[in-house]
């Protein structure tokens, strides 16, 4: 009973198999800088995107390239590639809807890597935790294996 109100650290694991950079090396500088809260990316090696923990989906981008799940209140955001939102959803398939639920490892998106390539923009996809100031009280990150989990959050 005591510690019904704790919450529990959770995982969050890349959602893409692929090489795993730290978020300060991503080619865009509103998620270098941290503008949108801290986290990872993944420069991807298959075109599938999985949940990175269980949850629920909390948007979706009209575009399709983006989408952000909740859990314990922390947001999750996946942002597939660099300047994507420019291709108006051309070249990606979403397999979920905005108040799906979720468990790690289901299918989000899909992507067409070539055809996005031609379009000349960059696969990096960005995993970003968006409120961290609010919910977050502390995050243990390691960056070695993107098969594993990259991310503890320990929600406030």
């Amino acid at each position: 009973m005591f510690g019904l109100f704790n919450k529990k650290k959770f995982e969050i694991y890349a959602p893409v198999l692929g090489k795993v950079i730290d978020i300060t090396e991503v080619e865009d500088a509103v998620f270098s800088s941290k503008m949108l809260g801290d986290g990872f990316a993944v420069e991807p090696e298959t075109d599938c995107i999985l949940a990175p923990c269980d949850g629920q989906i909390v948007l979706l981008a009209g575009t399709k390239h983006a989408v952000a799940i909740e859990k314990d209140g922390v947001q999750i955001l996946i942002h597939v590639g660099l300047d994507t939102v420019e291709l108006n959803g051309a070249g990606f398939e979403v397999h979920i809807k905005e108040n799906d639920s979720v468990k790690q490892g289901d299918k989000l998106i899909t992507f067409d890597r070539n055809y996005i390539l031609s379009q000349e923009k960059k696969l990096t996809t960005i995993v970003v935790l968006t409120n961290m100031a609010d919910k977050v009280k502390n995050v243990v990150k390691t960056l070695e294996d993107s098969s594993g989990k990259i991310l503890v959050i320990e929600p406030k």
